[in-house]
């Protein structure tokens, strides 16, 4: 379910092991799915970024590259308070701002505008089938990192996001 917002998760669980259910029935679902997803997130801290995102962010930042978090989540702004990146990135776009979930390039399109950026001027990071498909829909380059990595979609697959620095020195 990576990458596809609450709604269109639970649809998809439904429709494949239940069948058609009411709306009432997927909105109980969602919002108990949303609630085990939040106690989770209490238990995030700033250590729970892994090293390589972190020095990957600060070398971004310091070569002055614009950076901005793209993602179908509402839950977004509380992740990034929780690890302490909350005022990190120069633009934020979740599902609070969007009406469509990836794989449509709404939410990409709407942090390249935050960004003052053209499409074609940005590259999107994605762990997710459907980041990269939203991303290569929105006419920006995508580089693919983890589960994205192996559907060959991306234009750059990063083994680690430190291979991020040596794919920006090469365009």
């Amino acid at each position: 379910f990576r990458g596809v917002g609450r709604n269109e998760c639970v649809d998809i669980l439904l429709k494949n092991y239940i069948g058609n259910s009411s709306e009432s029935f997927k909105e109980e679902i969602a919002t108990k799915k949303n609630n085990v997803y939040k106690e989770y997130l209490t238990e995030i801290t700033p250590e729970s970024v892994s090293n390589d995102v972190k020095q990957t962010l600060k070398e971004l930042k310091k070569l002055g590259y614009k950076l901005a978090i793209g993602s179908s989540s509402k839950n977004t702004p509380l992740i990034l308070e929780r690890i302490g990146y909350d005022k990190f990135f120069d633009a934020i776009s979740d599902g609070n701002q969007i009406k469509n979930s990836k794989p449509h390039p709404e939410v990409f399109l709407l942090a390249a505008k935050k960004l003052g950026k053209k499409p074609e001027e940005c590259l999107v990071v994605g762990d997710a089938e459907s980041d990269i498909l939203a991303a290569n829909s929105a006419g920006m380059l995508s580089a693919s990192i983890g589960y994205a990595s192996t559907v060959n979609l991306g234009d750059y697959k990063l083994n680690t996001l430190l291979d991020l620095l040596n794919v920006l020195k090469s365009i």
